[in-house]
């Protein structure tokens, strides 16, 4: 045969050495496998010792008693010698899940009693020189036995949480919190907000190493499919000073045309693996997948679309999705235009925003929903030199957005002192950040009010002539000085 069997030497070392290491369930280890199971001939004649050691009451996790018997019966070569033997149960844990092992090395088996089905067929087809038909009919009683197996339901294999736990495996992150190895990211975003450019800053960090949102980035090449025309794209390209990277791996829309999404998705994964790249960008998705009029609001739709980014993530890639949001908006998660399965289906939900208020162009917020703790929830950045950085918490930046506009429009005159509701009108800030502002800046002495809080005398506001000087005024009669 051209190929080598079906067979996992990994499994089966780590079973015998599981078994030398004292495994708990070694006699349901024992009674599910078969001496055929194992496919080295070495692993064989181990395993048909322990077994005869077994029925004697020998113990098994006594590697002095298992070089014995072997000796004792001239196989200590045929089991690969003393050095093999005793380095069985080398970087083994003692409670591993060696069932598990079982299952595969059984599963093995049995593609080889189907492999060797399937040569003899090759063999009767090849080699046929008689009547046709008899040759056909013994063909067919030998795919018989191929056949047996089709339809029959996959055995579901249940863990129980003490199993996860001791197979738990880390967070691969290549953007702390936002891109993960074997993950996937959606980014959405209204048109023009700057979704492509949030898209390329982070391309450039990961290429270069640099911060992202001042968080460590594991450097790795990309591959970036975009919807952008070649003149846009350019520009696109030397705002984020990509220009002329040998790690940066375009496909434009155009360059796919005619081929369907899931061709597209399967060589975009195979380019990652030609280039060695653990990123994946889709910009956008609905364009590359031919999503079109309802199709995009069909959950069963966009569940296909989907399944070429899941099984680019099960290949261990970082997937980046960009999605355009619906004009109204909505909480994260269902802001997204179209079905709500697209947000079901990804890891990581992020959200590209204007702030509220009367905020510098240059500011942005985004928000996240996350399978991840490390995903913060809600991040105000600025757009910085071609790309964003984190500012900080969006709460407190849009709060002191609201005490600086607050103090511009204030009035010095306790006799033309406004109210909450004017001030927030006319700063374009919320009422409650507005609010929030105005104690703020009573407690700093920036601002005093009169009135007496209530109905028929609400608060009014005005900025203090001397901010050193803390007078307060009630009914617009001065209260007290603290000069």
């Amino acid at each position: 045969m051209e190929y080598p069997l079906p067979h996992n030497a990994d499994a089966e070392r780590a079973i015998l050495g599981s078994i030398l290491l004292g495994a708990k369930n070694v006699d349901e280890i024992l009674s599910q496998l078969q001496l055929d199971d194992l496919f080295l001939p070495e692993h064989r004649v181990i395993f048909r010792h322990m077994t005869l050691l077994r029925k004697r009451g020998s113990p098994l996790d006594d590697l002095v008693v298992l070089h014995e018997s072997l000796n004792s019966a001239d196989e200590l070569e045929k089991a690969g010698g003393t050095a093999y033997v005793s380095k069985l149960s080398d970087g083994l844990p003692r409670l591993s899940n060696v069932l598990h092992h079982v299952e595969i090395v059984k599963l093995k088996a049995h593609l080889r009693k189907k492999a060797v089905v399937a040569e003899n067929i090759l063999k009767m087809a090849l080699g046929a020189n008689g009547n046709a038909s008899d040759v056909l009919s013994d063909i067919s009683n030998l795919s018989a036995q191929l056949r047996e197996d089709v339809g029959q339901k996959r055995i579901l294999r249940f863990r129980s949480g003490a199993e996860i736990a001791a197979t738990e495996e880390k967070v691969d992150w290549i953007v702390p919190g936002f891109v993960a190895k074997g993950a996937i990211t959606e980014l959405g975003a209204k048109v023009k907000t700057g979704k492509t450019t949030l898209l390329l800053s982070l391309i450039r960090a990961i290429s270069t190493s640099d911060r992202f949102f001042d968080r460590p980035t594991l450097r790795t090449p990309t591959v970036y499919l975009t919807e952008q025309p070649t003149a846009s794209l350019i520009q696109a390209m030397d705002r984020a000073s990509l220009l002329g990277r040998e790690d940066f791996y375009v496909l434009q829309h155009a360059d796919a045309h005619g081929l369907s999404w899931p061709t597209v998705a399967a060589e975009a994964v195979k380019e990652c693996g030609r280039v060695g790249a653990m990123v994946l960008v889709i910009d956008t998705l609905s364009h590359f997948a031919g999503l079109k009029g309802d199709a995009e609001n069909n959950a069963g739709d966009a569940l296909e679309a989907m399944v070429p980014l899941l099984q680019a993530a099960a290949a261990g890639i970082g997937v980046v999705v960009a999605r355009h949001e619906r004009k109204s908006g909505g909480d994260v998660g269902d802001s997204g235009r179209g079905s709500s399965a697209f947000a079901g289906a990804v890891d990581i939900v992020l959200s590209l925003r204007k702030p509220e208020g009367n905020a510098q162009k240059t500011l942005r917020v985004l928000h996240a929903l996350s399978r991840f703790s490390e995903t913060p929830p809600e991040l105000l950045i600025e757009f910085v030199d071609g790309g964003y950085v984190a500012v900080g918490d969006p709460q407190e930046a849009a709060i002191k957005q609201a005490k600086n506009s607050i103090l511009a429009i204030s009035p010095e005159k306790v006799e033309e002192a406004i109210g909450l509701r004017e001030l927030a009108e006319t700063a374009k800030v919320p009422r409650a950040t507005t609010q929030r502002a105005l104690e703020d800046l009573l407690v700093e002495g920036s601002l005093d009010r009169t009135g007496k809080g209530k109905r028929g005398s609400p608060y009014l506001y005005f900025r203090r002539p001397n901010r050193f000087c803390s007078t307060s005024y009630i009914e617009g009669q001065k209260e007290k000085a603290n000069c």
